[in-house]
């Protein structure tokens, strides 16, 4: 284990995480129970509720901090690892934990974020609708990914070692590389950004336009997932090499090490995809439990404009590194 400020926080939270979300998960299997007995009963799983939503906000927002933390201590380890010279060394040194834990925190974390904005919405309601549907979900969905990732962090940030680390252009400088222009031609790159520019856009225009719910559940849940991998492989694919002036270097963590800021809009980029979902999921739910819309606007207006924004900034921040390099 190599000691660093970033290991150390990233173990502490992990740690925490794991024993308020088994407390979490104990007080959760007994609310439904108890609002099955009597009135007495309801009125002690509504408390219960009110600490469940507690400990969750705790837990999960710990995990959405843990995310960026998670890519920062990777960074934060190169110097101490021979050979690297990027994340990507840092990674090969902990295989598999750490592909395993980076996937997940590039994937877990819009579960957490959608039990947090579900919960936030549901203290409007006077009879707290979604309590037991909160309570379930975050015993029976949350726990086990919450064990999970906790446990993998702990691995991760054990056995990462000193040792000498192959270098990422032992993996993307391989001829030819691994990568849809390299396989197929340089316009199968150009049709790549295309279509996650396009993607975008129709996003960004279901959020800030008003259309029915049905319509933007189906379209949200099916360009969203979309959107992201055609963003990740953007990434790997055309933009790492061109803004690197490398034609051959696809590694995206050179690409975030030499230009943060292309990091930090990746992450917004993130969030408006996310949160996109995180909106018409909650509108869905809130309906179907035949709850008024009216009660939730201004949140749901409040982050459709959030996530407009994020992948407004994001699309500009890409478009705008590929003209620079070009």
């Amino acid at each position: 284990m190599i000691i660093t400020v970033s290991t150390i926080v990233l173990m502490v939270l992990a740690i925490l995480s794991l024993v308020l979300a088994f407390y979490g998960g104990h007080i959760s299997l007994s609310i439904t129970g108890d609002k099955n007995e009597n009135s007495n009963g309801s009125q002690t799983a509504e408390q219960k509720y009110y600490l469940l939503g507690m400990i969750g906000l705790i837990v999960l927002a710990a995990r959405l901090v843990a995310a960026p933390l998670f890519f920062w201590m990777l960074q934060s380890l190169v110097p101490y690892c021979p050979g690297a010279m990027c994340i990507s060394g840092v990674v090969n040194v902990s295989e598999p934990f750490s592909s395993l834990d980076m996937a997940l925190k590039l994937i877990v974390p819009a579960l957490y974020g959608q039990w947090i904005f579900i919960e936030i919405a549901n203290r409007r309601s006077k009879d707290l609708a979604m309590a037991n549907l909160l309570a379930k979900s975050f015993a029976l969905v949350l726990l086990p990914v919450l064990v999970v990732e906790s446990v993998l962090d702990v691995l991760l940030v054990s056995l990462i070692q000193p040792v000498y680390a192959p270098c990422c252009s032992s993996v993307y400088d391989v001829e030819p590389p691994f990568s849809p222009s390299a396989l197929f031609g340089p316009e199968v790159g150009i049709a790549i950004i295309v279509l996650t520019i396009t993607l975008a856009t129709i996003i960004i225009a279901i959020e800030l336009i008003e259309l029915p719910l049905n319509r933007r559940l189906i379209t949200i849940l099916t360009l969203g997932p979309l959107l992201g991998f055609s963003y990740l492989t953007a990434i790997h694919d055309t933009v790492a090499p061109v803004v690197l002036g490398l034609s051959s270097h696809h590694c995206p963590y050179c690409l975030f090490q030499e230009f943060p800021d292309t990091a930090v809009f990746a992450g917004l980029f993130w969030l408006g995809v996310v949160m996109s979902i995180w909106n018409v999921v909650l509108e869905f739910l809130w309906s179907r439990n035949g709850l008024s819309i009216n009660q939730i606007d201004g949140v749901l207006a409040l982050s459709r404009k959030v996530s407009a924004v994020c992948l407004i900034f994001s699309l500009t921040s890409l478009v705008s590194h590929l003209i620079v390099a070009s």
